[in-house]
């Protein structure tokens, strides 16, 4: 009777150890499992079972053979027997325990490794948003700045422009007195037309200059754009760091152009004071020469002049200053009229009086356009920051979205299973 009933025992016993896997969807966490963690894992598991599965053929192959040369078992050779099979399939269930323990240390590993990829995103994530926060901030603080110079500088074009016609203005009104002086004065303006016409050249070649220096500046720009783009693919992080060393670096290039272009503006300067420095030394030749009523006249003259030169106190632009030149030089052309030497000291100062004033404009214009450039060139600086912070929390959000979909993969994998 004993022997009778031990199959359905031993049935029993086998069931549990079968399929390991079924333990598996069971254990806490495992719907959390990345899709390399899960393709590993199923590959173990299929590789066990199928060693399983051919000791277990072999097994009951040995079995059969022996049952067919064997001579039909007595009732105690056939409890024997069957104590055996007990024994052989406890110690298969041993393995089985053994090997889900294996793979229950496993997938504890395999959880703790995507926790902390888990917090490790978060941090991440984090640390992107206040640096988005930080350069919005930016952002916003600079563009307000720039709609305040931009206020400041249309009022002072406003005020240019009004000073420039109350000075061309005061220029006509002053034309009578220099075209009496128009004809000893027709040799000394070709003179000084010559060395304006050099002048020129000379500011034409400075310009050229500064336009090479922009270009290089452009490229240099695009070399460590083209660098900055490069290390972002590689590090995906990102590098606070760096990016600041970067912005130090342009800063300091931009510093040295700045610096370049202050010496091509002194250049220029000394250009314009040596010029006005040998017509000054020309008028006090003259006044040399000429009686003390003469020279109290040509002081009156000055005085004008000198009223005449504060309507002209900031920068209009380069064509507006030419313009001006061209119709002091016309105005005071040869009509054949007699020339005295009041007139004649009246005229010098006028015209060296004027032309210094045109040229310190035209400085302190360039000086406006030179500040309102580097902001520009700051903004655009900040704006690449923002946009790349932009694009990599873009991708950042791509990655989390693919991770979150192929665990519900893995989810939806294990309630099939």
């Amino acid at each position: 009777m004993d022997g009778l009933r031990l199959p359905p025992v031993i049935e029993e016993v086998a069931d549990p150890t079968d399929d390991p896997c079924d333990l598996k969807p069971d254990q806490p966490g495992m719907e959390e499992l990345t899709a390399k963690e899960k393709e590993a894992l199923d590959e173990n598991e299929g590789k066990e079972v199928e060693a399983g599965g051919e000791e277990k053929e072999v097994k009951e192959e040995k079995g059969e053979e022996d049952e067919g040369d064997v001579e039909p078992l007595t009732e105690e050779q056939e409890l024997e027997m069957l104590r055996s099979q007990v024994l052989q399939l406890l110690l298969e269930l041993e393995e089985a325990r053994e090997v889900s323990q294996k793979h229950e240390e496993s997938f504890r590993e395999l959880q703790g490794l995507l926790e902390d990829e888990r917090l490790t995103s978060a941090h991440q994530a984090e640390t992107f948003t206040r640096q988005i926060q930080r350069v919005q901030a930016q952002l916003r603080s600079v563009q307000e700045e720039m709609s305040s110079l931009q206020e400041e500088k249309e009022s002072e074009l406003a005020e240019a422009q009004e000073e420039l016609r109350e000075a061309q203005e005061e220029v006509l009104m002053l034309q009578q007195a220099a075209e009496e002086a128009a004809a000893e004065r027709e040799n000394d303006i070709a003179s000084l037309q010559e060395e304006l016409c050099r002048l020129r050249a000379e500011l034409e070649r400075l310009n050229t200059t500064t336009a090479e220096y922009e270009l290089e500046i452009t490229t240099l720009r695009a070399e460590i754009t083209m660098k900055s783009q490069r290390r972002e693919e590689e590090r995906r992080e990102g590098d606070v760091g760096l990016l600041k060393e970067e912005c130090r670096t342009l800063k300091e290039e931009c510093q040295m152009l700045k610096e370049d272009n202050r010496k091509l503006s002194e250049r220029l300067q000394q250009l314009h004071l040596q010029r006005t420095g040998s017509g000054d030394a020309y008028l006090a030749l003259k006044e040399e020469d000429e009686a003390p009523g003469e020279k109290e006249a040509g002081g009156e003259a000055e005085e004008k002049l000198g009223e005449a030169d504060s309507y002209i106190s900031v920068a209009p632009t380069r064509t507006n200053c030419r313009l001006v030149d061209a119709s002091i030089q016309k105005n005071i052309s040869f009509e054949g009229k007699p020339v005295t030497p009041t007139s004649w000291n009246g005229g010098f100062a006028e015209i060296f009086s004027l032309r210094d004033q045109l040229k310190q404009a035209e400085e302190k214009a360039s000086e406006v356009q030179r500040a309102c450039e580097a902001l520009k060139a700051e903004l655009a600086e900040l704006q690449g920051l923002y946009d790349t912070s932009q694009s990599e929390r873009a991708e950042l959000e791509r990655e989390l979205q693919r991770c979150r979909e192929e665990l519900e993969q893995l989810t939806g994998q294990k309630a099939q299973e």
